[in-house]
């Protein structure tokens, strides 16, 4: 398979900028192990936001969403190298069911149309299915990954992607949802689709 790693970062763009691109975006294809992957970060500076999802009542996690979680905080718990940036350890991150509903947005997107990109088919981006929950973000990042069998490969694939990695290891965010699906043709490129979104509410 064909490995793809993007890594974007800009800053929200003021109300009266809405019609300039949203993000300056570098795409780097980096070839990996056999599995196809790809890395999106956002930034905005505006406002503060209190209004955190949180795991009490308004989402239920699977036995396979905690075991991603408990991956991604042991990850984060010890330094590590990210190509060649280095990351102390950092704060476990906390399920965040509005990430969870874009992560969700997106994976059934891609499984169902039979694609692999940070953009869905009605061109939107992570920022924005993250924005269309509710959430109030102000730093965003995605992972997506294909072809992988369970979230530990997906996961293991990320860690060894410097741009995936360094989402996973950035202090900066600290909340994430996940999601997962098959694709809806037996015809599809891909076994599987995974999407991790991470954030900072405002």
């Amino acid at each position: 398979m064909k490995n793809l790693v993007a890594d974007t970062r800009g800053m929200r763009p003021a109300p009266w900028a809405l019609a300039t691109p949203l993000l300056t975006i570098s795409l780097l294809t980096i070839l990996l192990i056999g599995m196809l992957m790809g890395a999106s970060s956002s930034w905005a500076s505006d406002e503060t936001q209190s209004d955190s999802a949180s795991l009490q009542g308004e989402c239920e996690l699977t036995d396979q969403k905690r075991e991603m979680l408990a991956q991604i905080n042991e990850a984060r718990s010890q330094e590590r190298q990210c190509g060649s940036q280095h990351f102390a350890a950092a704060e476990p991150l906390a399920w965040n069911c509005k990430l969870e509903a874009a992560a969700e947005m997106h994976v059934k997107d891609m499984a169902e149309n039979d694609y692999f990109s940070h953009t869905g088919t009605d061109g939107n981006e992570i920022q924005h299915r993250v924005s269309d929950t509710g959430y109030r973000w102000q730093a965003v990042g995605e992972n997506i990954a294909a072809g992988h069998s369970s979230s530990a490969a997906a996961v293991e694939g990320w860690l060894e992607s410097p741009g995936h990695c360094r989402n996973i290891m950035s202090a900066d965010f600290t909340e994430m949802g996940m999601a997962n699906a098959k694709p809806s043709s037996a015809e599809s490129r891909y076994s599987s689709f995974w999407v991790q979104v991470l954030a900072h509410p405002r």
